[in-house]
């Protein structure tokens, strides 16, 4: 069974550790996702490999993926830090959820041990942000924008290429001109006009400054993050939670861009 030093599991153990069930162990048997070892009695076990590789179903079946297209992404050691890095995101997101919520319920408890009720504003807000899903936030909008990326090209050229996007915005100077592109975004989303000179203006200073990554990624790769973000966009809708970010802005400059197109204004 390899190194005497190795540490082995049969089913009940490993499913204990790992959170899961014997059943769930033995469907992603059955679809070909993990392989454990056989011992000469014919006991199934796992050891350090099929742990890694358990561990990659369970975070990706976690971020929503289903069997098949898990199986596309597994088996690569290289992905299992893409894996980890969206896992993380993730948790993140999940950690900030609670500490807001912790926050309001003691402050809550502060007022009624004061003995002071709390308003139906206030009782609304707690409410909702420690009982409703709240708004799907950045972080988690992200996480599975990623993982809707992996999991339609396992080669990871397309998330290398959204790697690149990402860092073009990252830092605190990048993260303001970020937040000011958006601004002035959405005023000329306010006017409506998609033939205007300024609406066509814009679209060509964020083409420019995104240029080296454009030309560093295949049509295929661009069309396959488009898609990525469209079907990650209508789940977020489909859940009763509001974004950060309002889509009728990127749609209007996709309308934009459309129609420089067709007049040969853009490439």
């Amino acid at each position: 069974m390899g190194s005497e030093k190795e540490q082995w599991f049969g089913p009940g153990e490993t499913a204990r550790r790992l959170g899961v069930t014997t059943k769930a162990l033995r469907v992603y048997e059955r679809e070909g996702l993990v392989v454990p070892h056989r011992a000469e009695s014919r006991w199934r076990l796992y050891g350090s490999a099929q742990i890694a590789r358990l561990h990659q179903i369970i975070v990706l079946r976690d971020l929503g993926l289903s069997l098949k297209s898990i199986k596309k992404l597994v088996g690569n050691h290289s992905r299992l830090r893409d894996i980890l890095r969206l896992q993380r995101v993730t948790l993140e997101s999940q950690q900030d959820k609670i500490k807001r919520a912790t926050a309001l319920i003691e402050v809550a408890l502060d007022q009624i041990d004061k003995g002071r009720d709390l308003s139906l504003d206030e009782l609304a807000i707690l409410t909702k942000e420690t009982l409703v899903q709240k708004p799907t936030d950045k972080k988690k909008f992200l996480a599975r924008f990623e993982a809707l990326i992996a999991e339609q090209d396992p080669t990871g050229r397309a998330s290398r290429t959204f790697d690149e996007i990402k860092k073009e915005y990252d830092g605190d100077a990048h993260k303001a001109a970020l937040k000011a592109l958006m601004e002035e975004a959405g005023r000329l989303r306010e006017v409506g006009d998609v033939n205007s000179e300024a609406a066509k203006e814009f679209v060509r200073r964020v083409r420019s400054r995104t240029a080296g990554i454009r030309r560093s990624a295949s049509q295929a790769e661009q069309e396959l993050i488009r898609d990525a973000y469209t079907k990650t966009l209508a789940e977020a809708r489909a859940r009763p939670e509001s974004l950060w970010f309002d889509p009728a802005v990127l749609e209007f400059f996709r309308q934009v861009a459309h129609g420089m197109r067709e007049r040969g204004e853009l490439d």
